[in-house]
């Protein structure tokens, strides 16, 4: 090897390099707004479907050290009308992050959603779909849910089969942001 190339040949790898890494910073810079933009809309169409009735939002400050991640009040009118919590309880395979809405003052869920979740697939990933996720609409909260195997009283959802700690999880997280709704916000 020439004492030429010896020089030659680490600076062109140094040039493609710089090039190379140059162009992935841009690409993230580009992207970046892009993919913010989208995430809130995504987020924001998830308000509106956990909460139909939705208004101006007003975060509010979720416990410390919870499962509660986020608190939002919807102001509509001259008044509240209702909140939207993001929880995560521990299910099966982790954390499952779902948004709640609750009406104010009825008490009553609005919808939920499923934002993230790793449960198992086929069995516990079951919990996204609207089969499970529809019983929760309309449920007073007034007193904790349960789950069982087959709804009977209007505080009863449905398991979903073989996965009764995902259903269990679901559960416990809603209840959690019921009782944080009525200690901190119900008159």
């Amino acid at each position: 090897m020439k004492s030429k190339d010896f020089l030659r040949l680490p600076l062109t790898l140094l040039i493609i390099c710089a090039v190379c890494t140059a162009l992935v910073v841009a690409a993230h810079d580009y992207t970046a707004g892009i993919i913010a933009s989208r995430q809130a809309a995504e987020i924001d169409a998830a308000y509106k479907q956990i909460f139909p009735e939705l208004g101006k939002l007003e975060k509010i400050s979720a416990p410390p050290d919870s499962p509660i991640r986020e608190v939002h009040r919807s102001a509509r009118g001259s008044g509240f009308n209702g909140y939207i919590y993001t929880v995560a309880p521990k299910g099966y395979a982790g954390e499952i992050s779902l948004m709640v809405g609750i009406a104010y003052p009825s008490m009553k869920i609005t919808g939920v959603r499923i934002i993230s979740q790793k449960e198992t697939p086929g069995l516990g990933s079951k919990c996204t779909e609207p089969a499970f996720l529809d019983q929760f609409t309309g449920k007073d909260l007034h007193r904790n849910l349960e789950v069982s195997k087959k709804a009977g009283s209007p505080q009863e959802i449905q398991a979903i089969t073989a996965s009764t700690i995902t259903s269990r999880a679901i559960v416990d997280g809603i209840n959690l942001a019921s009782a944080h709704f009525r200690s901190n916000y119900l008159k």
